[in-house]
């Protein structure tokens, strides 16, 4: 399995994690495809995202928005990519987007059949068993907690754009301690790249092990 769980892309450890996952991809450009967490009509985010993997000599070609412009087509061809990205954003909003297009199995398969994913923030923790430690980015989330499970590809969780004054105030330290399982603080210049089962390590996340 490829993973990269990314804090925030423009990152010099970012670029480094991604450029890592994308050392795999030997024989050809690899191709990325896109999954948007939420509408984005003008394509702001799919254009940043696809000049960070143009500076790394590979190519975006795939835009894939999952409620109102979504596209049967762009899925399928999504799914024959090397990468999918899955962007950031509302992490409630787009894991439940992901849920009610049914494709937590698809995106299982994928990765596990040999294709790799990049997670950025919301996407990143997505990739976790749940979507719990988005509360800690300062995400509202709601709903129990079956509705919160996610793609569980990782044992951990993750926390992006951590910042060390948090660990001062008592409700964050509170909402940490009920995690389910460990979980990386991952500052915006630190990423985690799962290579089979060798974790790699970019940066200085904090290990939490609840």
């Amino acid at each position: 399995m490829l993973l990269a769980l990314i804090s925030q892309p423009t990152s010099p450890n970012a670029h480094l994690a991604i450029s890592e996952l994308l050392s795999t991809f030997t024989s050809t450009t690899p191709k990325i495809g896109y999954i948007a967490s939420m509408p984005d009509p003008q394509r702001e985010y799919y254009q940043q995202s696809q000049q960070l993997y143009a500076e790394l000599n590979a190519e975006m070609t795939v835009y894939l928005e999952l409620e109102s412009e979504f596209s049967q087509q762009a899925l399928d061809t999504l799914l024959t990519c090397d990468v999918i990205h899955l962007s950031g954003g509302d992490t409630q909003r787009f894991l439940q987007a992901i849920k009610q297009r049914q494709l937590i199995e698809p995106l299982k398969e994928f990765a596990v059949n040999g294709g790799a994913i990049v997670g950025v923030s919301a996407g990143a923790m997505l990739l976790t068993p749940s979507i719990a430690s988005a509360v800690l980015c300062g995400d509202q989330i709601k709903g129990p907690h079956a509705a919160l499970t996610a793609l569980n590809l990782v044992p951990f969780h993750i926390v992006p754009h951590f910042e060390i004054a948090q660990l001062n105030h008592a409700n964050f330290n509170q909402q940490l301690r009920s995690l389910k399982s460990a979980a990386y603080l991952c500052g915006d210049d630190d990423a985690l790249l799962l290579a089979g089962d060798k974790l790699v390590i970019f940066g200085q996340p904090r290990l939490v092990k609840n």
